[in-house]
């Protein structure tokens, strides 16, 4: 019945990864979902949520909220049972002052926070990411990472930052409410997220295949990526929301680590009939004057050469994560890519 049917508020259901968490819920018929967005009446991002969703797109209740915003935080979260918090800045580049990005990563996490606590929600998600753990100094380096591991905030450029601080002011907050009034708190830390896109515009972590795709690069740098799935990532959260044993934990979703050129290559395999795509590796000194010209580029050079292992375990084991294949996420994604018109479409030409 309708009125069984537990509440649950998603934020930032407009973008790549909240829509695909928006149509897990939804498609369970387990929940009332209200999902948040900037602005319900900006088209360009809702159409696409309408498509992805069919007739699902019918029993979704659209709210407006800002992360910068408590107001419309707390207007979102006020009587629902659940939250799943997936807004979250994500930048194409290092910006010049490193508040325009952890500031609203952090603020927006304890707005989200502060109204659960006041609207007494059983269990809260949140996305918050890989960049939270493994990123160190040469020092503090590891051979494999877990989720007992914390990011160096020396060895941290401002996104990885961003994600450290809001992660560590959540886990911080619960802590330090009285006993009896802590809800459940579930952090979701996932890689590089690749596979299909349901969104029509531009999202941080295309940008890898949209610039191979745009036959712009000479070769690839020698940067690996641990990915991982958005499919995976989505249910993941599902998961987190529903499975007794997840309450205080944190999950590292990563599938296999992927160097740029095995991304290059498969995206060669798939489409190298109608577009250049060249997976040679480029020379370090190459990559580095790049980088002066390009901020995009800057943030691939602490990668540079680095192998990054993830103990994805507890994910398999606490979740029930089967994770897809690097090579059909990657493909998957760039056909979504090709299809929305974010890359250029030389398939039909």
């Amino acid at each position: 019945m309708e009125s069984e049917r537990k509440q649950v508020v998603i934020t930032g259901i407009s973008g790549f990864l909240g829509s695909h968490v928006c149509k897990v819920f939804l498609e369970t018929g387990r929940y009332r979902v209200r999902g948040t967005v900037r602005d319900r009446n900006n088209e360009k991002k809702i159409a696409p949520l309408r498509k992805a969703f069919g007739d699902h797109f019918n029993e979704l209740e659209l709210v407006e909220a800002d992360l910068m915003d408590a107001q419309s935080l707390d207007k979102a979260i006020e009587g629902m049972d659940y939250v799943i918090h997936t807004a979250s800045p994500f930048p194409s580049e290092t910006p010049k002052d490193e508040n325009e990005i952890i500031t609203p990563a952090v603020e927006g996490t304890m707005g989200v926070l502060r109204a659960a606590h006041k609207y007494k929600v059983k269990r809260v998600v949140i996305t918050s990411s890989v960049a939270s753990i493994m990123f160190q100094t040469q020092e503090t380096s590891k051979d494999i990472y877990t989720e007992a591991d914390w990011s160096n905030l020396k060895g941290c450029e401002p996104y990885e930052k961003s994600k450290t601080l809001a992660e560590q002011a959540a886990w911080e907050y619960l802590k330090g409410l009285p006993e009896h009034e802590r809800f459940e708190l579930v952090t979701i830390n996932p890689s590089l997220i690749f596979g299909p896109s349901l969104i029509s515009s531009d999202f941080t972590s295309g940008l890898v295949i949209q610039k191979i795709m745009a036959e712009k690069f000479p070769g690839v740098p020698k940067i690996m990526f641990p990915i991982v799935d958005v499919r995976n990532v989505a249910y993941a959260h599902l998961r987190g929301l529903e499975v007794e044993e997840a309450n205080g934990n944190r999950f590292i979703l990563s599938g296999k680590g992927v160097w740029f050129f095995e991304i290059a290559a498969a995206l060669k395999s798939e489409f190298g009939k109608y577009y250049k795509i060249r997976d040679r590796e480029l020379a370090y000194c190459t990559v580095k004057i790049a980088a002066l010209f390009d901020k995009s580029v800057q943030m691939l050079i602490p990668m540079w050469g680095r192998k990054l292992n993830l103990d994805n375990k507890k994910s398999k084991e606490v979740l029930g994560i089967e994770y897809i294949y690097p090579q059909k996420s990657i493909i998957d994604m760039a056909q979504s890519m090709i299809d929305a018109g974010i890359i250029k479409n030389k398939i039909k030409d």
